[in-house]
């Protein structure tokens, strides 16, 4: 049972009495399929390799858009904390290389 990483899997009860077990697939950690590591929709997460009881299906499109969105703005967070932490090393290294230079200068002045 191949499935990629977003898909939802359904684990189907084998008695009445006990619930379906809903989750997404998370990463797939086999080369070309299981076993898969699965966020349960209640927050729990597994590694499985589904049985016969189990159903993958892909997401929807809004789902995979949703996705898509939520991966974008994981990215452009990342890149501006690294462009923030850059911007303050430069402007560290400015600030000191100001400091360093009124000081020669004032070093002269006392002479």
């Amino acid at each position: 049972m191949s499935a990629n990483v977003g898909d939802r899997i359904t684990l189907h009860a084998n008695s009445v009495d006990a619930p379906d077990r809903i989750g997404t697939i998370v990463a797939v950690l086999g080369t070309d399929g299981p076993p898969y590591r699965v966020r349960y929709d209640n927050g729990d997460e597994t590694i499985l390799t589904p049985g016969p009881d189990a159903t993958i299906e892909p997401p929807s499109v809004r789902e995979r858009l949703d996705q898509a969105t939520e991966k974008a703005t994981e990215k452009a967070t990342e890149l501006a904390n690294d462009a923030r932490a850059t911007a303050e090393d430069v402007t560290g290294r400015a600030a000191r290389t100001v400091a360093d230079a009124a000081s020669k200068i004032a070093e002269r002045f006392q002479r």
